[in-house]
C-alpha cells in the first residue's frame, strides 16, 4: 500500500506541475514560481513511476509469473569455507554434483534476507561461481538455483526474478531475443511510459 500511495502522490504532483500555468491564469492557484517541466524531468519521473509499479506488482504478478515459469523445485546452497577461493571450490563441487544439466538456470545471490544479485546460465553462459572473486559478492551467504521451463523461458524468468527479489547489484534489464518469452512486468513498464508521455507530452 505504501508504494501505491507513493505512485499516486508522484502522479498527482506531475499533473499539478503540468497544469500550474493554466490554473494560475484562471486564479485557481496563487501565482508563484513556475515549476520546471521539461523532457528530462518527465523522463526521470516516468522511471520513478516504473520502479514504483514494479514494487507494487512484485509480490503479486511477479511472484505468480515467476513460480509458473520454473520447473521442479529450487535448490539452495549456503556458502561455506573461508576466503572466496575455498568458497568457490566448495560451491562448484556441489553445483556440479547437483546439476548434470547446467543450462537454463536462474541463480539468486543472498546476503541473509537481502537479495544481492540475479543471473542466469545458458549454453556458453556464465556459472554462479564466476562471481565469487568480485568484491561485491564477498557478503553472499546463500545461492538459490531455479531451473527454467526451457531456454525460451530463461530470460523471462531472470527478468521476473529481478522484479520479484529486487537485487541490489543488478542495474540493467536482462537481455532477451525475439524468440524468447517476454516479461509481463516489462510490458507494464512500456504501457506506463506510453501513457505518461501521451498525457504529459511536451511541445516540440
Amino acid at each position: 500500500m505504501a508504494h501505491l500511495t507513493k505512485f499516486e502522490t508522484k502522479l498527482n504532483k506531475m499533473f499539478l506541475e503540468r497544469t500550474h500555468e493554466l490554473r494560475s491564469k484562471l486564479g485557481l492557484k496563487k501565482r508563484g514560481k513556475h515549476p520546471t517541466i521539461n523532457r528530462r524531468k518527465i523522463t526521470k519521473s516516468i522511471v520513478e513511476l516504473q520502479d514504483l509499479s514494479s514494487n507494487i506488482l512484485a509480490k503479486g504478478l511477479a511472484k505468480k509469473e515467476f513460480n509458473e515459469n520454473i520447473t521442479g523445485r529450487k535448490k539452495g546452497r549456503k556458502i561455506k569455507g573461508h576466503g572466496w577461493k575455498k568458497q568457490k571450490a566448495l560451491f562448484e563441487k556441489w553445483f556440479n554434483e547437483t546439476f548434470t544439466n547446467q543450462n537454463n538456470l536462474v541463480y539468486v545471490f543472498w546476503n541473509k534476507k537481502k537479495c544481492v544479485y540475479v543471473g542466469r546460465t545458458g549454453k556458453g553462459g556464465s556459472r554462479p561461481s564466476t562471481h565469487f572473486s568480485n568484491k561485491d559478492f564477498r557478503v553472499i551467504t546463500r545461492i538459490d538455483i531455479y531451473p527454467a521451463r526451457s531456454k525460451t523461458y530463461l530470460s523471462k524468468l531472470e527478468c521476473l526474478a529481478v522484479h520479484y527479489f529486487e537485487p541490489s547489484v543488478n542495474h540493467y534489464k536482462p537481455s532477451s531475443k525475439k524468440w524468447t518469452k517476454k516479461c509481463p512486468l516489462c510490458a507494464v513498464h512500456k504501457h506506463i511510459e506510453k501513457d505518461l508521455r501521451s498525457i504529459f507530452r511536451m511541445k516540440k
